[in-house]
């Protein structure tokens, strides 16, 4: 690509900047694959992602787009996309794109000099767009990466009109979409998955698994009747030889039972409920059906379907099934379960909007894990402890600390009378609006921010034991999460925290 420095013109090294900084472009595989089958318009904005968290003095990557009005990757942007942070050393960073291939990039070796939370901008079209928020540490002692687990491909056989390939699928979800991680998690009921697709699947997936740069993991969805689990997402640590599906006569416990049946010693799994409040999908998860909390560790809180968090939340499905569905319902029932967030995309836009059906009208969900370096192992280990929490519409920054726990974990607290300390810092690209606590599905308390950053220090001095639950899984329990919520429509929810009597 001719990036304006006298390089070739398919040249991939592109730019380079002083101070070590170098602007870096597709090959022409990957802007031929994306160009090919979803070839965007005029640029209408730009989406810069810095990662979340980031140490001083260590080069970061920054990952730039420029999208149509549907949040394809433009292919008539022509211009500069200028880059500047006050805390970067680097200074104001230039990045040429031109007309008829996609306008992507990434920006290597940009140093930050200092602690502190931070967001780069972006000026293109006269305009200026601000990247997800950056928390510079002197030792992070870990990081968060960001991946969308729910991205169906033309494999799934389900509109195909609007899917695309498994290569547009991790080429956009990893250049466009600036994602860490991706899941194709493509369906393999009713008849619409066989050794042969499978292979297929299992191979792409591998052979785009970069670490430590991007991460695949291995899923499928299977679904089940009314009744007897609705949709999940079966999530694997390696690819099996092939799936395992019970739709006709079983649930989501058999069908799990029979997938730990079949695999080999190292191979793990876990299956994730997504829209679990669909009408007809019958997202109940009953005592019967219930495979326990290391198979089942999280549920999807949000997807392009809406959110599932509680009855009346301001982002429901077009379509709500009656019944206790909802986070708060199973929750309430004693089941640990963290929260993740995608986009159930059957576009094959990975966090993104895209040319879904009308019924997949919400914000893209998206989930972030926390863990000590990017692999597939270990994001998958993430999420089954639970290190992990949801967004929709942006990446919002969140560290949060309950009772002493971080998110996700359990504690016995036998002393009801005893304080709960909650501490929470928050930032968006946008504007944070509040910072909710919730407490067994109620808000006790709201946080006004009224800016892109925010922080929250409250304790609950409450009894304890007067607002404890009774279940057959925890016994006498109270559970714990925060929920951000911003202008823009945006939010995010912390995995909870449990404590037990």
């Amino acid at each position: 690509m001719d990036c304006g420095n006298k390089c070739a013109s398919d040249c991939s090294c592109d730019s380079c900047i002083p101070g070590g900084v170098e602007v870096v472009y597709p090959s022409a595989f990957e802007h031929r694959v994306m160009a090919g089958e979803a070839p965007g318009g005029q640029g209408e904005r730009v989406a810069l992602v810095a990662p979340t968290i980031a140490k001083v003095g260590e080069p970061l990557v920054l990952k730039v787009a420029v999208a149509d009005a549907m949040g394809y990757p433009s292919v008539q942007f022509e211009g500069d996309v200028t880059i500047r942070c006050p805390q970067a050393e680097s200074g104001e960073i230039v990045v040429p794109m031109r007309r008829g291939v996609p306008a992507v990039a990434v920006v290597r070796g940009v140093t930050l000099g200092a602690e502190g939370l931070l967001r780069f901008e972006a000026m293109a079209m006269g305009k200026t767009f601000h990247a997800n928020p950056t928390s510079c540490q002197a030792e992070p002692d870990r990081r968060i990466y960001w991946g969308d687990p729910h991205v169906h491909t033309v494999l799934s056989d389900c509109h195909a009109d609007r899917c695309r390939s498994e290569n547009f699928c991790y080429i956009s979800g990893r250049w466009f979409a600036g994602l860490d991680w991706l899941a194709a998690a493509d369906h393999v009921s009713n008849g619409r998955c066989e050794l042969a697709r499978w292979k297929a699947e299992a191979a792409a997936s591998n052979a785009y698994n970069d670490p430590p740069t991007f991460a695949t993991l291995p899923a499928y969805e299977a679904s089940f009747k009314g009744g007897a689990g609705g949709d999940n997402n079966v999530y694997m640590s390696r690819w099996p030889g092939l799936f395992v599906d019970d739709y006709d006569e079983g649930t989501v416990k058999t069908m799990c039972d029979k997938l730990a049946g079949t695999l080999k010693p190292g191979e793990e799994f876990f299956a994730v409920p997504h829209h679990t409040t669909r009408t007809g999908k019958h997202g109940e998860i009953g005592e019967d059906i219930y495979p326990g909390p290391q198979v089942m560790p999280v549920m999807e809180i949000h997807s392009k379907w809406g959110t599932s968090e509680y009855r009346g939340n301001p982002s429901p499905l077009k379509e709500i099934h009656p019944g206790p569905s909802y986070a708060v319902d199973l929750l309430g029932q004693g089941l640990q379960l963290g929260f993740i967030g995608g986009t159930d995309t059957h576009s094959t836009m990975a966090a993104g909007i895209g040319d879904d059906a009308n019924q997949l009208d919400r914000l893209p969900g998206m989930t972030a894990v926390m863990t000590g370096g990017l692999s597939r192992q270990n994001v998958f280990e993430a999420i089954a402890a639970r290190n992990c929490y949801a967004a929709c519409g942006e990446r919002i920054y969140l560290d949060v600390e309950i009772a002493g726990l971080a998110m996700g974990q359990s504690v016995a607290w036998p002393d009801s009378s005893r304080k709960r300390e909650v501490r929470v810092t928050a930032a968006a690209p946008g504007e944070i609006t509040s910072i909710d606590i919730i407490r067994n599905g109620k808000t006790i308390h709201s946080q006004p921010v009224g800016d892109w950053q925010g922080t929250c220090q409250w304790r609950d001095e409450s009894e304890l034991s007067d607002a404890m639950l009774d279940s057959k899984h925890l016994g006498r329990f109270a559970y714990y999460y925060v929920r951000v919520n911003c202008a823009s429509g945006a939010r995010a929810w912390s995995s909870p925290v449990w404590l037990t009597a």
